[in-house]
C-alpha cells in the first residue's frame, strides 16, 4: 500500500492511542498497568531527586560564598543521599521499561499474528488491491519500534509534567522573593513567564521546520523494508538465479532499491539537519539564558550566589518541561510514521477477514456443491465462471483444460482463500487439505515437514514412516529428525512425494490437488493418485491436471464446464 499523503502528527498520535488501549484492557492488563505504574513511580523518584538537588544547589553554592568549610563538607554527604535516589530511579526506570516492553511486544505480536494467520487472511490480504507492503517487517520491526517510542515518549511526558509542576513552584517563589521591576511595575513570576514564552516560540518554530519529517520517516521505513524483502527473495531463489545467470539483473535491481533508500535518506537527513540545528541551538543558548536575565539582580547585590544558581537550575528545568515537544519532535514524527504503518496493517487485515466467503453445508450426500461461481481477478475481470456442479461424498473429480483457463483460480475459490469470488460454495468437509503444485515445507525437521499443518505426534510415528515408504521416500526415513533447509535440499519431485505422504498422514475429508504431481514421471503420477484413492477411500478428491493418463483413475471428468461420467 503506497502512502498517498503524509500522516499528520495529530492523526498519528490518535492512532497510537487506539493501538495502545487494547493491551491495557486485555487479560494482561493488571500486570501491564502495574509495570506502567511502577515505571511512572521510578520517573517520579528521579524528578523528586532533581527537585532535592535544586534546593541542594542553593545551600551548596551559598557555603562557597560564605566560605563555610564545615557546611561545604556536609553538603557533599547530602548530595550522596540524593544521588542514591537518582541512580536507583534511573536504573529501575530502564529495567521496568524493558520488562514492560517485552510483555507488551509479546502480546501485540501474538495479536498481529492471530489476525494475519486467521484462516487465509494473510493470503487474501496479499492479493487485495490495497495490499500492505512487507507485512513481516510491520509485525517484527514496527511493533518493536512502536512500543519503544510510545514508552519513551510517555515516560518523558510524565517526567516533563512532574518537573513542570515541581519547578514552577520553586521558580515562582524565587522570582517573587526578588521581583523584577520594569518601568516601575513588578513582574510576578517573571522567570516562569520567560521560560514559557521561550518554549512556545521554540515549539512553533520546530513544528514549522520539521512537519515534513513524518512523511519522510514513513517513506524511509517502506523503502528499507522493500530492500530487505528483495534480499530475502534473492536468498530464497538463489538456485534459479544461478541457473539463469541472473546475477547482473539482480544486482541492478537491488542497486535501484538501495538508491531509493539513499535518495529519501538525504531528504530525511537534510530536514533533520534543520530541526537539529534549531533544537540544539535552542537548548545550548537556553542553558545560560536565565543567568543573563538574573545577572543585574546578582551584580546589584539583591541576589545571593546560592539563589542565583538555584534559580538558573530551576529555570532550565521549567524550560525543559515546557520544551518537551521540541526535544521529542523527532521521536514523535517517527512514532506517527510507525503508527500509520501498523494502522494500515490492521485495516487490511480487517478488510480481508470481511472478504472471506464462509462455506455453508450442502444438501445431504454431497461433499461439495457450487453454484453460479464467478472467480475474478483483483482488477474485477472474470477469470472463470462455473454454472453449477456437485461432487458426492467419497467420489473423485478430475478438472482438465488448457493453460490459463482458470483451473488453479477455481481451486483457490473452492478452498475459500481467493477474495474475489461471486456465487456460492457449499461443503460438508471438516478436514480439507489443498496440495499446490509447489509444496510448502516449514523450517525445522523433516518429521515436522511431513506432519504439517499439524505438529509431529509421537503416536503417529509408525504411520509417518509407512507413508514415507509408500510414496517412495524410503531413503529419507533415517533423516526424519534432522534439521535442514528441506525446501532447498529436496527436488521438486521429492517435495511433491512428501506432500502426498503428508496427505496420507493428515487423512482429509476433502482433498484438492492442483497439479500436485506434475514434477513426476507419468508412471509415478498414476501410482500416487491410485495410492490416494486406495488409502483415502472415504475422502472426496478433486484434482487439477493436464495428464490424460489420470482420467481412468477418477469417477468424473470436467473439462472447463463440460462434464462426463
Amino acid at each position: 500500500m503506497q502512502l498517498t499523503s503524509p500522516p499528520s502528527l495529530r492523526s498519528g498520535l490518535r492512532r497510537a492511542w487506539h493501538i495502545a488501549v487494547p493491551y491495557f484492557r486485555s487479560d494482561q492488563r493488571w500486570v501491564g498497568l502495574g509495570l506502567l505504574a511502577s515505571l511512572i513511580g521510578a520517573q517520579l523518584v528521579v524528578v523528586g531527586a532533581a527537585v532535592a538537588e535544586n534546593y541542594w544547589r542553593n545551600a551548596f553554592f551559598q557555603t562557597l560564598q560564605d566560605k563555610n568549610w564545615p557546611g561545604f563538607v556536609a553538603q557533599f554527604w547530602v548530595y550522596a543521599v540524593i544521588a542514591v535516589f537518582q541512580i536507583g530511579g534511573a536504573v529501575y526506570q530502564r529495567y521496568l521499561t524493558q520488562w514492560l516492553t517485552i510483555r507488551w511486544r509479546g502480546w501485540m505480536t501474538a495479536r498481529c499474528l492471530d489476525g494475519w494467520l486467521e484462516g487465509s487472511t494473510h493470503y487474501r490480504a496479499m492479493m487485495s488491491p490495497g495490499a500492505v507492503d512487507n507485512p513481516d517487517q510491520r509485525i517484527a520491526e514496527d511493533v518493536r519500534s512502536y512500543i519503544s517510542l510510545t514508552l519513551d515518549l510517555l515516560v518523558g511526558l510524565i517526567g516533563a509534567i512532574a518537573r513542570l509542576t515541581s519547578f514552577v513552584a520553586v521558580l515562582w517563589t524565587l522570582s517573587s522573593s526578588i521581583p523584577l521591576v520594569v518601568f516601575g511595575f513588578a513582574v510576578p513570576g517573571y522567570l516562569v513567564w520567560a521560560a514559557l514564552i521561550y518554549a512556545i516560540a521554540g515549539s512553533l518554530v520546530t513544528h514549522w521546520i520539521g512537519n515534513s519529517l513524518i512523511g519522510l520517516d514513513f517513506e524511509q521505513e517502506r523503502r528499507e523494508a522493500d530492500f530487505r524483502f528483495a534480499l530475502v527473495r534473492l536468498r530464497e531463489n538463489s538456485e534459479a538465479i544461478a541457473l539463469l545467470s541472473g546475477e547482473d539483473f539482480e544486482k541492478h535491481s537491488l542497486a535501484m532499491r538501495f538508491r531509493a533508500i539513499v535518495d529519501n535518506w538525504f531528504r530525511l537527513m537534510n530536514r533533520q539537519q534543520w530541526v537539529g540545528l534549531f533544537s540544539e541551538s535552542y537548548k545550548r543558548y537556553s542553558v545560560y539564558f536565565p543567568y543573563f536575565v538574573m545577572a543585574p539582580l546578582f551584580f546589584g547585590g539583591n541576589m545571593q550566589l546560592g539563589a542565583f544558581m538555584q534559580s538558573g537550575s530551576a529555570f532550565n528545568e521549567v524550560r525543559n518541561a515546557f520544551s518537551y515537544f521540541i526535544n521529542a519532535y523527532l521521536k514523535l514524527a517517527e512514532l506517527a510514521a510507525v503508527t500509520h504503518r501498523l494502522s494500515q496493517f490492521a485495516d487490511i487485515v480487517q478488510q480481508s477477514k470481511a472478504a472471506k466467503m464462509e462455506p455453508a453445508s450442502p444438501p445431504h450426500g454431497a461433499a461439495l456443491e457450487a453454484s453460479e461461481v464467478v472467480v475474478k481477478a483483483a482488477s474485477g475481470s472474470t477469470i472463470i465462471a462455473v454454472g453449477a456442479f456437485r461432487v458426492e461424498s467419497g467420489t473423485s473429480l478430475l478438472i482438465t483444460g488448457p493453460s490459463g483457463a482458470g483451473k488453479t483460480s477455481l481451486v483457490r475459490a473452492l478452498a475459500g482463500i481467493w477474495p474475489f469470488v461471486d456465487g456460492r460454495v457449499l461443503t460438508a468437509a471438516r478436514r480439507t487439505l489443498v496440495l499446490p503444485q509447489r509444496p510448502y515445507l516449514p523450517l525445522g525437521t523433516l518429521r515436522a515437514a511431513v506432519s504439517y499443518p499439524e505438529a509431529p505426534d509421537p503416536s503417529n510415528a509408525a504411520r509417518l514412516v509407512e507413508a514415507m515408504k509408500d510414496v517412495g521416500l524410503d531413503d529419507l526415513v533415517a533423516q526424519l529428525d534432522q534439521v535442514d533447509r528441506w525446501d532447498v535440499r529436496l527436488s521438486e519431485g521429492e517435495k511433491q512425494r512428501l506432500s502426498i505422504a503428508r496427505t496420507l498422514l493428515y487423512r482429509p475429508d476433502l482433498l484438492l490437488l492442483d497439479e500436485a504431481t506434475s514434477a513426476l514421471d507419468k508412471a509415478s503420477e498414476i501410482s500416487l493418485h491410485r495410492l490416494l484413492r486406495s488409502r483415502l477411500s472415504a475422502a472426496t478428491i478433486i484434482a487439477v491436471s493436464h495428464q490424460e493418463a489420470l482420467r481412468p483413475e477418477y469417477d468424473h471428468i470436467t473439462v472447463l464446464g463440460r462434464s462426463t461420467s
